[in-house]
């Protein structure tokens, strides 16, 4: 019945409606149309998810002709996996270029066909690792600090490790209490992360925190300039660390907690560190809010451009701008800003 269809619909309704695999499946059972499914098909469709999922510049695959057919394949299947996931894994990368975790040259990220093949003969071999590490995974080995490869890796035990980092652990929803704060909205997709004695919700937010914490600190990229100390009683605080209220406009919430193993620790501390800045397309200065018992802290990339006796405000417009932001809703904007005790 497909060979009466013209090759015309085919092209423009039928196979765009397609996933990946299926339009593979169109190739191989279909003699009549399996010349429709080309490298330059799938080339389309790479473009597409690379638009969909915000990662033009960020992601590409080796566009040297000839292309092979069974890379752009690998490469058109995992870019079209996910919704969320790949979005969050370019914020990432984003971030991780203006630390210079990433060359100055060094994007987009290419995903190689040596590697593809390597890594991945199957679908069955991508599909081994929750979604979010899985997606990491293909680039993440591209990706250094202080000259070691942050691939992520097996450890003993099932656990796994990025670079040369403590191991960390998967944490299934069932292991976790009734009542976590992390069981609900709980994604198998980018599960909770058990590193050391803290909690991550996410892979995602695990990653996050790894790049502000530590792995910034390459070449001295980012410095702490304001410390405000507000007390672990303010409410205001409180709820700037639990609120579901920040939005993508103001900031990105990276939530972990310290409850030294134990999932059941009724004195487990809270953080919370806002991203303000570079992780959107044509940003060029991360600044981030760091919000723990009772002290907020703002971490900026951005070069004083006033000097050191104007107030804050003046030598860092963008990420004090950014963190006015955050902080007004809940009253702190004062307390924090103007009030500061400047670091830097």
């Amino acid at each position: 019945m497909s060979d009466l269809v013209p090759d015309e619909l085919w092209r423009r309704r039928i196979l765009p409606s397609l996933l990946v695999h299926e339009a593979v499946c169109v190739r191989a059972a279909c003699q009549a149309k399996a010349a429709l499914v080309t490298a330059a098909l799938l080339v389309e469709r790479i473009d597409g998810s690379l638009a969909r999922h915000s990662l033009t510049g960020l992601i590409d695959i080796d566009r040297t002709a000839p292309l092979p057919f069974s890379y752009v394949l690998r490469a058109a299947y995992v870019l079209e996996q996910g919704s969320n996931e790949w979005p969050g894994m370019g914020r990432f990368i984003r971030l991780a270029a203006i630390y210079r975790l990433i060359p100055a040259n060094g994007l987009p990220l290419v995903l190689s066909a040596q590697w593809l093949a390597a890594h991945l003969p199957s679908r069955t071999a991508f599909h081994q690792l929750p979604l979010a590490m899985a997606i990491y995974r293909l680039f993440g080995h591209m990706v250094t600090h202080n000259t070691h490869s942050l691939a992520l890796q097996p450890a003993d035990n099932g656990a796994y490790r990025v670079g040369n980092e403590v191991p960390f652990g998967v944490v299934p929803l069932g292991e976790l209490p009734a009542g976590h704060p992390y069981a609900e909205g709980y994604q198998r997709t980018d599960p909770v992360i058990r590193w050391s004695g803290w909690l991550y919700p996410s892979f995602s937010a695990f990653l996050l925190k790894r790049l502000l914490c530590r792995w910034r600190r390459q070449e001295g990229v980012g410095k702490l300039v304001l410390s405000a100390r507000i007390g672990r009683d303010d409410f205001r605080c409180g709820r700037l660390l639990r609120t579901d209220d920040i939005t993508e406009g103001q900031g990105i919430a990276v939530d972990y907690r310290l409850d030294w193993g134990n999932l059941n620790a009724a004195d487990a501390r809270d953080v919370r560190d806002v991203i303000l800045s570079g992780w959107r397309p044509n940003e060029t200065v991360a600044a981030h809010l760091c919000v723990w018992w009772g002290d907020i802290e703002l971490y900026t990339t951005e070069e004083s451009v006033a000097v050191q006796l104007l107030p804050l405000a003046d030598r860092y417009p963008v990420s004090v701008g950014a963190a006015r932001r955050v902080l007004r809703p809940f009253g702190l904007e004062r307390d924090v800003i103007d009030r500061e005790r400047v670091v830097g």
